[in-house]
């Protein structure tokens, strides 16, 4: 009787005891004789005494996993492990990039080799795991998979012929370069040159350096500095969550070799903003280099969020990536981004000249899987629109996006609205519909609930004269009974770029805003139908004069009338429609709102501006 009490006992709250199971021969994890007759259950302990291979598609669960001396379990689908800690005692564990270990709780003790092959995810979700590393871990990569070892809790390397290494795949110099950070703490500049010999030199220089966002070297063209035969000696080791161009001699990969950092990793940057000529931030003196410092994905929603209130300056709240020819934009209007293992990029920081702003990296940025250096999930939502208006010129693709969603105005949304970083001989931008200040957006939000009230968004285009042009769509998800045209105000054409792109051969260089505008609607057009006036006016921010815009589009001459805030006429001028782009002083007016009214034949446009 005592025996059946204690068994009813045991059933009722639900305790049980996992067994310890151990392979009995080399072969498939899901195969009854691999175990001897029967397949494993979630909560028991493997042990892992014969090569076994978990295969793809079919994920497993275990209490502990302990692999012996000499052999390997190889994992082509995620093993989750439970509570216990777990030990690859000499052995190895071979993890493919379908494949995933992830232990949400308990110790892990690496005696042996861990093999994280590209795409492949090595996970520990409890902070108060002790990972004790006295083998090794490799971790790999190519140019389009990253290994992902993420780990909140504690990094222990219990003898010094322990490592972490890491690959990853460096353009050549002839692609581009790439921007790098060390995702290893302790790496050493030097070191990691001499067993690396795929790294490219020119003469005494290496092809890796640092940048410098100084108006001095700015002005001097030397952003960019390499490490010499000189002076890499003395380099020191590479600063966590710093990031450092780099080229190899033609693509391939390098390894950093060190300690896994388990903490928050802070840095600090400075601005070097001086005035007008940075208010697109053209010089670079606004932005700085830094890097993913870990040897996992980070979240680019998260690090914005963390950062777009008082580091990060309100047109440039993103993460700035480069492609290899241009920087790529990664705002919150785009979310599902994670920054690769060991990625630079660049950041907009805030405030005057001189400014410095610490950022910080925390575990909680963390995320495991991704794929390519700044890996996409899918964001799309209810209320949430995208169109993305390419240009191509001799083969070469430029794109702006324009996103429609419920946080997006007419003006300036911060983190939702995000400056391009660079303006070229061939570019393409967008302005804001509203409160236009010249900034030139890469992406521009809209609010969706406004997307049938007519829309004009101002395109700025930089091409050549006397090449082919091509404007189109390279995206759109925004609704089917919307129309879209194109309007190109010279040529007083207006297409429909849903049907079809836009092709045309400059007679003259198009640099900038006044040519091109984007008409979304719920009506149909036609070529011609709608007259609205192509001038802009603004007044950038610490500047002494108002630019105004689109006047070569005008058949006539455009009058000027600026009033102040009690309607008093302060100014009132011609201006010659002979030239695309006119400013006007503003030196000895008082500061305070002011009333901008442009007259062109039928054209008005009438805005309110600041003057400081």
């Amino acid at each position: 009787m005592k025996k059946i009490l204690l068994i009813a006992i045991l059933f009722i709250t639900g305790i049980s005891y996992s067994a310890t199971v151990t392979s009995a021969a080399h072969g498939d994890w899901n195969d009854t004789s691999t175990w001897g007759g029967s397949l494993p259950a979630a909560g028991d302990d493997i042990v892992i005494a014969h090569n076994v291979i978990l295969t793809a598609s079919d994920d497993r669960s275990a209490n502990s996993v302990t692999v012996n001396a000499g052999k390997t379990l190889t994992l082509n689908a995620v093993l989750t492990v439970a509570t216990t800690s777990s030990t690859v005692g000499g052995g190895k564990i071979s993890i493919s990039a379908t494949g995933s270990y992830t232990q949400t709780a308990g110790n892990f003790t690496n005696e042996g080799i861990i093999d994280c092959l590209s795409g492949s995810d090595l996970v520990f979700l409890d902070s108060g795991t002790t990972f004790t590393n006295s083998g090794q871990v490799n971790m790999y990569s190519s140019n389009a998979l990253f290994s992902s070892f993420v780990l909140s809790g504690t990094y222990t390397d219990s003898s010094f012929l322990t490592f972490t290494k890491y690959s990853r795949y460096i353009a050549s110099t002839a692609n581009g370069w790439d921007l790098i950070g060390s995702p290893l703490e302790n790496q050493s500049i030097s070191d990691f040159q001499s067993t690396n010999n795929d790294i490219a030199t020119n003469g005494s220089a290496y092809a890796i350096g640092t940048y410098t966002n100084t108006s001095e070297a700015a002005s001097a063209g030397t952003t960019w500095t390499n490490y010499t035969t000189s002076t890499i000696g003395g380099a020191g080791n590479f600063t966590l969550g710093i990031g450092y161009q780099m080229a190899t001699v033609g693509g391939a990969e390098v390894f950093f070799e060190g300690e896994v950092k388990t903490s928050s990793v802070s840095v600090l940057v400075t601005t070097n903003e001086e005035g007008s000529s940075n208010i697109n931030g053209a010089d670079g003196t606004r932005f700085a280099l830094i890097s993913n410092p870990y040897p996992s994905y980070v979240d680019v929603t998260s690090f914005l969020n963390a950062h777009k209130t008082t580091q990060l300056h309100a047109s440039n709240i993103a993460v700035y990536g480069w492609d290899g020819s241009a920087y790529d934009t990664y705002s919150l209007a785009d979310p599902g981004n994670n920054i690769a293992p060991g990625q630079g990029f660049m950041i907009g920081v805030k405030g005057s000249d001189g400014t410095q702003q610490t950022i910080t990296f925390t575990n909680a940025m963390k995320t495991a899987s991704g794929s390519g250096d700044y890996h996409e999930d899918d964001p799309m939502e209810d209320d949430r629109a995208e169109l993305f208006i390419n240009l191509n010129q001799n083969g070469s693709d430029k794109e702006t996006k324009l996103f429609f969603l419920e946080q997006g105005t007419d003006g300036l949304n911060p983190g939702y609205d995000a400056a391009t970083m660079d303006i070229g001989n061939y570019s393409i931008y967008s302005r804001l519909v509203a409160d236009d200040e010249g900034v030139n957006m890469d992406h521009q939000s809209l609010a969706y609930s406004e997307m049938w009230n007519n829309k004009v968004i101002p395109l700025g285009v930089n091409a050549s004269a006397g090449e082919e042009i091509t404007l189109g769509i390279s995206h759109r998800t925004t609704p089917a009974d919307l129309n879209i045209y194109l309007e190109d105000a010279v040529e007083g054409t207006m297409i429909d770029i849903k049907a079809g792109d836009y092709t045309l051969i400059p007679s003259s260089d198009i640099n900038g805003v006044g040519r091109f505008f984007v008409h979304i609607t719920a009506d149909t057009m036609s070529n011609g139908e709608v007259s609205t006036s192509m001038l802009n006016a603004f007044k950038e921010v610490n500047t002494n004069y108002i630019t105004i815009e689109g006047l070569a589009t005008q058949s006539n001459n455009i009058n000027v009338s600026l009033y102040n805030i009690l309607g008093r006429k302060v100014l009132d001028t011609s201006l010659n429609n002979n030239v695309n782009t006119h400013t006007i002083s503003t030196i000895g007016m008082a500061s305070g709102i002011y009333v901008i009214e442009l007259e062109s034949g039928n054209d008005r446009l009438t805005k309110k501006l600041i003057i400081q």
